[in-house]
């Protein structure tokens, strides 16, 4: 230094430089600070915060000026005095490591944290080091309270200031962190709130149930703050939890000794000091329990019924009941008996009866057995008057006996249905169903027709409803029937009741009838040369039958080929071809058939129809010979013929009359009308003219036949012709005509004629139409018929048993069968098909009801007459497995005692099969699991099998199976039925009580309160009554020594004493239980209290002063007494209160040592 000073200001502008380099290195110089170098050089701190900072100069002997570390941890007590101070987790201050150091001036100062102002930072040096000391202030009026602030943070600065000689200064600076814990001190009491605690238990109130929670809070810490809860006085009634605070119950609550507990908790925290010493702190709550009666017992049901009651009737009263409650008081009164079930539509009323806690159920409306089929089950509650009140409910069932009021009712009103005409006799038409609501014999219905079966055409069943045909039926002469049946039951005689349905039977034609002709035989004529197409004759026919039965048409069964033809619809015949009298037939036999379009077979009638053609002129004469050239001799006489005319008609039986048409030479001649001869009338000498020209015709009266011109040459030769001459042929030369084959065509035509009207040897076979038919010669025969039916009582409705198969030789419908069953079918649950003979079930069989049946088979054809055959065939219903067997009792129950010997019977089940052989045999089984019953497979006896044991098993519902032995060669499985035996077992005192555990271990702080409960050890006796109430003890009082104590009632062991861990670690105790029963049983269990020991070192050993100095003089002998070190402890004489002694650090190299007296 002084060498700089020297060198002038060059060499302080150095310095500057050199200053602020060292500030680059070693931290930072914020730029608000300023370094003045100046008689009195003041440097100060750096700008970083909580560290050590430090500024010094180089070879000035200050270097490494700074706190050991940058913060430290302290802790002071709540409510200290001034001058305390605080306790360091370790040695706090600055170490001086130059003799410079040593020689400078080192000041503390707490410079920020401390706004309360609460501290002051000491020094102290001692060697090579500066202590830094924290402690309170005196004269403050407020003190250090954990609960308001529990934490400062202090900023310590710390000066060092060196004087040279020139009293020159070197100032240096360093700041730390001191982070105080104020720790806590027991200064607060717990509190209470509410202080004040009420609560209303009923007097059956289960031990150990909590009743309610007392609570306290205390803001202090640690144990401290930790509270025991424990009562002021000692109760056995009740206990609480010495951390949670909860009251329980420990003693049965008794209304009538005590109504109202008044207690006192006593909250306690943990920081009191043990055996007595120090002062506890602690506050009381008032707890105030009200015991509240309790209804103990629900009300007692008791029932008389009076005899069952007749639906309809007027009864008043049906049943009194009587209603008990055992408690005492308000609780043993009756408030109400009401139904409350059973009874939706208000049928019933309870009223008070006349002696006290008697009813009476009474009917207040007219009962219906139909309406409530099963009876009334009422539901009666009886609730008494306790708090909370009790009730308690009985079924009372109501039957009621039934009276006929009740008509059967059919399933309709009217019934619709169909049947053919073909039906045999005792043909299922319908099965009317018919209900009656009464049960017993006043719902059995019979039936009977009353009504619209004036013929007796039908007859029903009366007792299966089956309505059948009685006689044959009719479509066409009656096609509807309206049936009424009237159904009655089978109450008594005046009560009988009945109702009625209609059955609308419609005949369903069927084609029995053959068309019918108006005539049988008709005889027609007709003109010859009508056009094709003519009407002839229109022939009608009818049908009984409807529908497509009656619809006909019409054809000509003429085997040979006839002009005629008929129309299929509406019968007119007509010609087909122009007609000849002439050539063709002259007389028609036409076979004319109508048939009906009936299914399967047309029925078909023929009549015969004659028609006969009538002649007509319709040809005109044709002479044979025309253009005839006669040679006459002048000289023959008057009257001489000279030819003969002849004309054909080809009519038949027309007359052909001649005569000379008109002219100048007709004088000459004459012309027989009939014969066509030619005579000479004049005397042909005088006659100029050599040939003369006759004009001759010929008529049949209509027609007139064309001219035939005759030439007449008269010849001069002279010839004697006699009086009677004739030039009449051809022989001699004498005339010469011209044939004109018409004398071929008459021959032909005559010759077809006759051909044509030859009898034909078809002709009679139209007089004997039935023939062509035959008649019904046969009757139907059955094939393969069966001997014997066999079917299952199970099979199903609509199963066909088997097909009837018969035969008729007859053709059409004398051949068309019908089948049906005349009789044997007495309960209608068999049926035939008609057409195709088909036997089928019906109805259902049951073997129990019948187990064989006749069937008389009948199967009639369709002829006319009709004919039939029948046959018996005898029906055996097989039995199957469809009946379950059946217990007699189904529901039974029995008491046995547990002490019941192996085999004791206790039920024998009697049970019935309606099934036959193998389905009837039955065997019993048990199918309730368990080992302590059997039962006989063959006989169903019920026995004890095993050990009985109520405390296992007080009730036994047992289902006992009964199965047949169906099955085995059916699909069928076996069927069953159940029974229900309730078997309840008696108590007999044979089980100690039984602790849960054989011992019970529990650990127990050594501080918790007397009287408080630190176990419950609970034994069960599952016998009943006196044999299951149990009484706890200790087996020696001397295990206890004192310390605990067993509730004999309850079983919670409570501590008698304060408990000291040092003095006894373990509790073993005996703790036995015994039932009041005959003979009284008892067990026992040991319970292992285990003491937890609790720090009780609460207090660190405080030396009297934080430092001590001490001296020795070199070259003395190991072993020489420095000093004698001393430190006190604030916890109870004992362990925790013994202090020991030991060097830390700062002996070198082990040159001193320290023994437990403090001894250095």
């Amino acid at each position: 230094m002084w060498r700089i000073q020297r060198r002038g200001l060059s060499i302080w502008l150095w310095m500057w430089l050199w200053l602020w380099f060292i500030a680059a290195t070693v931290g930072s110089v914020s730029s608000g600070e300023d370094i003045v170098l100046a008689d009195k050089a003041i440097i100060k701190k750096t700008g970083l915060p909580h560290t050590n900072r430090a500024v010094t100069f180089a070879n000035s002997g200050l270097e490494d000026f700074g706190f050991t570390k940058p913060h430290y941890n302290v802790s002071i007590s709540e409510n200290s005095i001034g001058k305390t101070y605080v306790m360091p987790e370790e040695k706090m201050g600055i170490r001086l490591s130059t003799p410079m150091a040593k020689e400078a001036e080192i000041k503390f100062r707490i410079v920020g944290g401390d706004r309360d102002k609460f501290f002051k930072a000491e020094e102290r040096t001692v060697g090579d080091f500066c202590f830094l000391l924290v402690r309170t202030r005196t004269g403050n009026v407020d003190v250090l309270n954990r609960e308001r602030k529990d934490r400062y943070v202090l900023e310590v600065r710390a000066t060092s200031t060196w004087r040279d000689g020139r009293n020159k200064a070197i100032v240096q600076e360093a700041e730390t962190t001191v982070v105080v814990i104020v720790l806590d001190t027991n200064d607060l009491n717990p509190l209470f709130y509410p202080t004040e605690y009420k609560e209303t238990v009923t007097e059956d109130t289960p031990l150990h149930r909590s009743i309610l929670r007392v609570a306290a809070e205390d803001a202090d810490l640690g144990r401290n703050g930790e509270i025991y809860y424990s009562f002021a006085e000692e109760t056995e009634q009740f206990a609480v939890h010495p951390v949670s605070g909860v009251i329980t119950l420990t003693r049965p609550l008794r209304y009538a000794d005590r109504a109202i507990h008044d207690l006192v908790v006593l909250a306690e925290d943990r920081g009191a000091l043990f055996r007595g010493v120090g002062t506890s702190r602690a506050s009381t709550a008032r707890v105030t329990i009200r015991v509240q009666q309790v209804n103990l017992y629900a009300p007692e049901i008791y029932v008389n019924h009076l005899p069952d009651i007749v639906e309809n009737s007027n009864a008043d009263v049906y049943a009194i009941v009587r209603v008990v409650d055992r408690d005492e008081g308000i609780h043993g009164e009756i408030a109400s008996l009401d139904i409350v079930g059973g009874d939706p539509d208000g049928h019933f009323r309870v009223r008070h009866g006349q002696k006290s806690g008697e009813y009476n159920i009474e009917i207040l409306h007219l009962l219906d057995r139909e309406g409530a089929r099963q009876g009334y089950n009422l539901s009666l509650r009886a609730i008494d008057r306790g708090t909370p009140p009790r009730f308690s409910h009985k079924i009372v069932p109501v039957h009621l006996t039934d009276v006929n009021d009740n008509a059967p009712v059919f399933s309709r009103e009217i019934y619709d249905v169909d049947v053919s005409e073909t039906a045999p006799v005792n043909t299922p038409v319908i099965k009317l169903k018919v209900t009656d609501a009464d049960e017993g014999q006043n719902a059995l219905v019979s039936l009977e027709i009353v009504g619209g079966n004036e013929g007796g055409e039908f007859y029903v069943n009366a007792n299966t409803g089956m309505l059948y045909t009685a006689v044959p039926l009719d479509a066409e002469t009656k096609a509807l029937y309206t049936l009424t049946v009237s159904a009655v039951d089978q109450g008594n005689t005046g009560t009988r009741k009945q109702s009625s349905a209609k059955v609308k039977i419609h005949v369903v034609d069927a084609n029995d009838n053959d068309p019918t002709f108006e005539q049988s035989m008709m005889v027609v004529e007709i003109d010859e040369n009508k056009p094709a197409g003519t009407n002839v004759i229109k022939v009608t026919a009818k049908d009984k039958d409807s529908g497509e039965n009656a619809y006909i048409s019409y054809s000509i069964d003429n085997i040979e080929e006839i002009p005629f033809e008929i129309d299929p619809f509406s019968g007119v015949i007509r010609t087909n071809k122009l007609l000849d009298y002439e050539t063709m037939k002259r007389d028609y036999l036409l076979a004319v058939r109508a048939s009906d379009w009936g299914l399967p077979y047309r029925r078909q009638t023929e009549m015969q129809l004659r028609v006969k053609l009538r002649d007509v002129n319709d040809n005109m004469p044709q002479f044979e010979k025309v253009d005839c050239v006669v040679r006459v001799p002048r000289y023959i006489p008057i009257g001489s013929e000279i030819l003969t005319v002849s004309a054909i008609d080809l009519d038949a039986g027309n007359m052909i009359n001649y005569r000379i048409e008109s002219t100048n030479e007709d004088t000459c001649f004459s012309l027989d009308s009939v014969s066509g001869v030619l005579s000479i009338v004049c005397d042909l000498t005088d006659v100029n003219v050599s040939t003369m020209h006759v004009n001759v015709t010929a008529t049949d009266g209509t027609h007139f036949a064309y001219i035939n011109v005759i030439n007449v040459q008269i010849v001069n030769a002279k010839k004697n012709l006699g009086s009677q001459g004739k030039v009449l042929d051809n022989e001699t030369g004498a005339f010469k005509c011209h044939d004109t084959g018409v004398a071929r065509r008459l021959t032909d035509a005559i010759e077809a004629a006759e051909r044509n009207n030859q009898p034909s040897p078809n002709d009679n076979r139209y007089t004997l139409t039935p023939r062509r038919y035959g008649g019904n010669a046969h009757i139907p025969e059955f094939i393969d018929f069966p001997n014997e039916i066999k079917v299952n009582e199970s099979v199903k409705i609509g199963t066909t048993l088997v097909r009837i198969v018969a035969n008729d030789r007859d053709l059409d419908y004398n051949g068309k069968l019908v089948y049906g069953i005349s009789s044997g079918d007495r309960d209608s649950v068999f049926g035939i098909d008609l057409e195709s003979g088909d036997l089928k079930v019906i109805g259902h069989l049951d073997r129990e009801r019948e187990s064989e049946y006749f069937l008389n088979i009948s199967v009639y054809d369709l002829g006319k007459p009709q004919k039939s055959m029948s046959r018996m065939l005898p029906i055996t219903v097989l039995d199957v497995n469809d009946n379950a067997p059946k217990f007699q009792k189904p529901l039974a129950s029995y008491k046995i005692s547990e002490n019941a010997l192996n085999g004791t019977i206790v039920f024998s089940a009697n049970a019935t099969d309606a099934d036959l052989g193998e389905n009837s045999r039955l065997t019993y089984s048990l199918v309730t699991e368990t080992k302590d019953f059997k039962v006989d497979p063959i006989t169903g006896v019920l026995s004890v099998f095993g050990k009985l044991d109520r405390e296992r098993q007080e009730l036994y519902e047992l289902k006992i199976r009964v199965s047949d032995n169906g099955g085995h060669s059916t699909d069928i499985p076996p069927l069953y039925s159940d029974a229900l035996v309730r078997v309840t077992v008696d108590d007999i005192n044979d089980n100690p009580p039984t602790f849960a555990l054989p011992s019970y271990s529990v650990k127990v702080r050594e501080d918790v309160p007397v009287w408080c409960v630190v176990a419950v050890v609970e034994a069960t006796d599952p016998d009943e009554g006196t044999g299951s109430e149990i009484e706890y003890f200790l087996s020696d009082a001397m295990e206890s020594e004192g310390f605990f104590k067993v509730d004999q009632v309850s079983g919670a062991v409570r501590t008698t004493r304060r408990l000291d861990f040092e003095q006894r670690q373990v509790h073993t105790l005996t703790i036995i239980a015994k039932d009041h029963g005959e003979p009284s049983l008892s067990s026992e269990t040991m319970l292992i209290i285990e003491i937890v020991d609790v720090n009780e070192n609460l207090h660190a050993p405080v030396f009297d002063d934080y430092i001590l100095q001490a001296s020795v003089f070199e070259n003395q002998p190991i072993g020489t007494l420095v000093t004698t070190v001393r430190a006190k402890d604030n916890d109870p004489p004992g362990p925790d209160s013994r202090i020991g002694y030991s060097i830390r650090e700062g002996d070198g190299v082990g040159l001193f040592t320290i023994d437990d007296e403090g001894n250095c």
